[in-house]
């Protein structure tokens, strides 16, 4: 029979379901319910504009956006494992939607979004949520910053009306031509509608900015323009879901990019889940592996609706909370919210330009690009700053995979150089007396020349890796060279592949010179890894102490024990005790 705790630990477990009914019991509470309307359509005031901006930036009608925001809106809201998270179209996944689109075509899309909800579904099953609270936080930031560069580099050209000539910002700035192609009426448009979200804010929060901005851009618009590009027809009411036409679609084709949105939205949800967990200060995390559930099953209700893809918005969670927002209610009003103002408010969502909902998306990519915190992180640590600046330029420059393993890469190698420093203590000796006194031998009865011992004694402090390994090499900096090098490895924590090289190198150049290499104090964790070598040194044995090491070579000036002291690490107190007292 499974245990409780087992059970406990798997997305749907019966503790996980009886808490997502007591959550959906405080759903409808009286005394939250009327706080969590409001901060549902404080959320939707946001959604409303930002959905229908995605769907026309990624060639779709703007109906796709609406809807799946509704539709993935309720789905994410009542089984997401955070009762926060708010789950809808989101900027991170437009630049991957859009190449999908132009690909593939509306119905690649769809079949694409079905497909990634049953990967993270599967996802969630084997619990891959987990993994998500690994990643460095300099690679979320960079994660962030990335998919602001993208959106200037990709909306910059709609605003201006000049997409069909300059694909992105960077083709815009190298031609000087572009501006005899400017619809500067629409840039006005845009820039009032961005003034208004960037300004009301400060006089008050709760004023809705980007409504305000929309209501001002499109009556702008309405009033100078006789012809512009406009969201166009709405319906007013949901598709009916069916299954996503197979035909005319090349299925090989699709599914790498079906993998890719997978995991971007995985990602995307997760480290906002993880966020939110931090903003909210919640004592316990919130269930990464159901929330991969939550979001795969929404992701399948969008695209059985033809929908734009979906992930947790870290953007609209935050200002449902801010809104004050009590339980998951407010996720799922804000869904509804959108349902209602698609049903009543249809033809005039339809006169909004296209310029207006570029310009939120670009106001979007600016906050995302985080200046200040940028700014702060280059006073505290540029080492930090350089993951964020790899990551966000990968995600720019080649795609969203290639900018995170990069900043994995360099955040693992910083991590690797800041823990993993290696220092040596090395003394060179040559006096007998001294060397006694410090291991409290008895002196011989004849005194013994000091070129008689030649000894070099190094303490390595700190893991031995393929970063710090050459370091070593010093023990060997000559001529001349010692007749035995000694190395204590009580302090080292690991040994990888290169330091083992590395030791083994050191024992064969010494053995060609008629010197000898010792290992002592070798800690028990790392007998095994340095047994390939252990052919290599002194006698093929590692000592456990100095004493054994210099009684092993006939270095030590005083009659020896039975046998060389050759003795593991934890050991080596005991006998260096014995043969102090038993000279």
């Amino acid at each position: 029979m499974r245990s409780t705790t087992a059970l406990s630990k798997r997305p749907f477990s019966t503790r996980r379901a009886g808490e997502l009914l007591q959550s959906w019991r405080e759903m409808v509470h009286p005394g939250s319910l009327p706080a969590d309307a409001a901060a549902g359509l404080s959320v939707a005031c946001v959604a409303l504009p930002l959905n229908v901006a995605l769907a026309t930036a990624a060639g779709l009608p703007a109906s796709v956006g609406l809807v799946s925001g509704v539709v993935a809106g309720v789905v994410g809201g009542l089984l997401s494992g955070s009762r926060f998270q708010v789950t809808g179209p989101e900027a991170a996944l437009l630049p991957l939607a859009a190449a999908i689109v132009a690909a593939h075509g509306a119905a690649g899309l769809a079949i694409a979004t079905v497909l990634a909800g049953v990967m993270q579904v599967a996802m969630g099953f084997v619990r891959a949520g987990r993994f998500a609270r690994l990643i460095p936080r300099p690679v979320v930031m960079g994660f962030t910053v990335g998919i602001g560069l993208l959106l200037l580099n990709t909306q910059l050209p709609r605003l201006f009306a000049v997409e069909d000539t300059h694909a992105n910002a960077v083709a815009l700035v190298m031609k000087r031509t572009w501006g005899a192609h400017v619809g500067w009426l629409g840039v006005a448009a845009g820039a009032l509608t961005a003034l208004a979200m960037v300004t009301l804010p400060r006089l008050h929060k709760r004023i809705p900015a980007v409504l305000v901005g929309l209501t001002l851009g499109t009556g702008l618009m309405v009033w100078l323009g006789t012809g512009y590009d406009a969201v166009g027809a709405l319906p007013r009411s949901l598709p009916m879901p069916a299954l996503p036409s197979f035909e005319g679609v090349h299925l090989a084709g699709l599914l790498p990019a079906a993998v890719g949105l997978a995991l971007l939205a995985s990602l995307g949800s997760l480290l906002a889940t993880s966020s939110l967990d931090a903003l909210t200060g919640a004592r316990t995390h919130s269930d990464l592996d159901q929330d991969l559930v939550a979001q795969g099953l929404a992701n399948i209700a969008a695209g059985l609706f033809g929908g734009f893809p979906v992930m947790g918005a870290i953007v609209r969670a935050s200002a449902s909370i801010q809104a004050g927002a009590r339980t998951r209610a407010a996720s799922v009003l804000h869904a509804l919210w959108l349902f209602v103002a698609m049903a009543l408010l249809a033809p005039l969502v339809a006169r909004i330009p296209i310029a207006a909902l570029t310009a939120i998306l670009l106001v979007v990519g600016v906050r995302l690009l985080n200046l200040e915190g940028l700014v702060a992180m280059w006073n505290q640590s540029k080492s930090t700053l350089s993951v964020v600046l790899v990551t966000a330029l990968g995600i720019a420059v080649f795609n969203v995979f290639a900018g995170i393993g990069a900043g994995l890469a360099l955040a693992s190698l910083l991590y690797v150089r800041r823990h993993g420093a290696l220092r040596l203590e090395v003394q060179r000796v040559t006096d007998a007396s001294q060397l006694q006194r410090g291991l409290h031998v008895q002196a011989p009865e004849a005194p013994v020349a000091h070129e008689a011992l030649d000894l070099l004694v190094a303490r390595v402090d700190g893991p031995i890796l393929f970063i710090n390994h050459l370091k070593l090499y010093e023990l060997v900096d000559g001529p001349p060279w010692a007749k035995l090098v000694v190395i204590d490895l009580s302090r080292v924590t690991l040994v990888d592949a290169a330091g083992v090289a590395t030791l083994q190198y050191l024992a064969e150049f010494l053995a060609v010179r008629g010197a000898h290499l010792a290992l002592v104090k070798v800690p028990p964790h790392l007998e095994a890894a340095l047994e390939p070598i252990a052919q290599h040194l002194l006698e093929a044995r590692m000592h456990g102490s100095l004493e054994g090491a210099l009684l092993g070579a006939g270095l030590l000036p005083t009659a020896p024990l039975e046998a060389p002291v050759v003795l593991p690490a934890h050991a080596a107190h005991s006998a260096h005790a014995a043969h102090s007292a038993h000279p």
